[in-house]
């Protein structure tokens, strides 16, 4: 690959961010564009004409948790790495879509590992999902498989060791995790858990009625509280606003 990939820091201790500059440095296909100490100043600074490949967050900082931040910011950059010295906030990152999870301290051979990977997901992610694009689930009868297109699924339902799918013509049961189904899915915009046990299609998203999301099937979901922050942040972004004052 010829493009080098913008790298940006974002980490409270110099010592880490002085660590993870010489191993970008090291690396031929990464350049470092910016490094930030302070979270604040990279939640102001960063923006998407910056044209960001990566940013490597740490979680523990002061103003501005990483996780606060990673919701904030994960939208201008096109890979997000988690750098942290607790593996606690493993859950949380996956939560943030981050790409990576790196614990404290990182080697240099962790750190080219994690790139390799970067570097074969940079090669053979550059099509487009397709609106048809599917998958099959095993059914209950044997040799008997059932087609699921990706672009009908309403909402993602975990039942324990099953789960149901639920799409605009009608409700499959599948033996998976909703974690197998949320790596399925975690490069299609379109889907975003909303608590433990539902995923939902935000195109298929009829209203918001406090903590409860009404699904165009009629489906009335929860909010959960773990992923109420982001689910909110998706809602603003999302919500057109007039910038007109009230006396007009």
């Amino acid at each position: 690959m010829d493009k080098k990939l913008n790298c940006v820091i974002i980490d409270d201790e110099k010592h880490a961010v002085e660590l993870l500059a010489d191993y970008i440095e090291a690396i031929p296909n990464l350049q470092l564009l910016k490094y930030f100490t302070d979270p604040l100043q990279a939640l102001m600074e960063i923006s998407e004409e910056d044209n960001i490949d990566i940013v490597f967050m740490d979680m523990d900082m002061p103003g501005i948790s990483g996780l606060d931040l990673s919701v904030a910011i994960r939208a201008k950059t096109k890979y997000l790495i988690i750098t942290t010295g607790h593996s606690k906030y493993a859950y949380e990152a996956f939560g943030v879509q981050a790409n990576e999870y790196l614990l404290k301290p990182i080697s240099m051979s962790k750190f080219a590992l994690m790139i390799k990977r970067l570097m074969s997901l940079e090669n053979t992610s550059k099509t487009i999902v397709p609106a048809d694009d599917f998958f099959f689930i095993k059914t209950d009868q044997i040799q008997k498989y059932t087609k699921i297109n990706i672009k009908d699924i309403i909402t993602i339902e975990g039942l324990n060791n099953y789960v149901k799918i639920h799409t605009n013509t009608e409700t499959h049961v599948a033996y998976l995790t909703m974690k197998e189904l949320e790596c399925k899915l975690q490069d299609i915009n379109n889907f975003v858990r909303v608590q433990r046990s539902f995923i939902v299609a935000v195109n298929y998203i009829q209203k918001v009625e406090g903590n409860t999301i009404v699904l165009s099937n009629k489906m009335e979901i929860p909010l959960g509280t773990t992923y109420k922050k982001q689910f909110l942040m998706f809602l603003a972004e999302k919500t057109m606003k007039s910038n007109r004052s009230i006396s007009e």
